[in-house]
């Protein structure tokens, strides 16, 4: 594990391989660790970059109030600490709504964005409330109980009975968690931005990858960023769950490649 000082906060990370770089951002209450096989497939031809964003795993987190704004800016100060002028992003659920600020917020450090189950409309009224009470139960509660009740939306049910070693060392990794630092990330999912008549401004090549069964990202909304980016690559996996990078990593680390063959600029 490496650290390096960004925006106010030490951030950890892990980088393998070499050449054109790849920025892997982790979902909501998970870490790093979610990317193995992504970092594993693809750093013989790219410099995988994989942080702990703000608040989770093993970076530090300010105590000031978490947005998604103040996380894109992490990522890009990450990215800059590096010496790095542009990467292709890859976000995952809560790191495709932070790729989405990047995006939009400093275009010429994602020069290529692939968003990996998740979408770019805000919550709904309802969404909301369901939110605040989550917030609720994981300061009175702790991360146990939290963790526990988020498991079975994660993964498609059968894809987490036939691999309960993968799916119990992700639910390790969510109780884990700081409740207070995971109470003020799902604030920051409560209060996004509708992203989605943002979605023009995004000129990157693009990607969006999705599972037809995910629990958390209803595919239509998967559909309606596809719809947004005008004409990016599209896959929707017949029956996978919201954890596709672990689900569908094969398909996953295809389309990541793909992706960045597309953004030629770096080959």
């Amino acid at each position: 594990m490496n650290t390096v000082s960004v925006n106010g906060i030490e951030m950890a990370y892990e980088e393998a391989g070499s050449g054109p770089p790849l920025l892997l951002l982790h979902g909501f209450a998970l870490d790093r660790g979610m990317w193995a096989a992504q970092a594993e497939a693809l750093s013989g031809k790219y410099r995988v970059l994989r942080p702990d964003m703000r608040g989770m795993g093993e970076t530090t987190h300010d105590g000031r109030p978490i947005t998604l704004e103040t996380m894109a800016d992490d990522m890009a100060a990450f990215l800059a600490a590096l010496e790095i002028d542009a990467a292709a992003v890859a976000g995952f659920s809560m790191g495709g709504y932070v790729l989405l600020q990047m995006a939009v917020r400093h275009p010429l450090r994602a020069r290529a964005c692939g968003f990996i189950s998740t979408r770019a409309a805000a919550d709904s009224e309802e969404g909301k409330r369901a939110r605040l009470a989550q917030m609720r139960a994981v300061i009175d509660e702790g991360m146990e109980p939290f963790a526990a009740r988020f498991l079975p939306q994660l993964f498609s049910p059968g894809y987490a009975a036939a691999h309960p070693q993968e799916a119990e060392a992700v639910r390790s990794v969510v109780a884990g968690q700081t409740p207070g630092h995971i109470a003020s990330l799902i604030d920051a999912n409560r209060r996004r931005e509708d992203m989605t008549p943002r979605l023009g401004d995004i000129s990157s090549p693009c990607l969006v990858f999705g599972g037809t069964g995910d629990a958390l990202v209803p595919p239509a909304q998967m559909e309606a960023l596809r719809e947004g980016l005008g004409d990016p690559a599209y896959e929707m996996v017949e029956g996978a769950g919201h954890m596709t990078p672990l689900e569908c990593a094969e398909r996953v680390n295809f389309r990541l490649d793909q992706l960045l063959q597309r953004a030629g600029m770096w080959m």
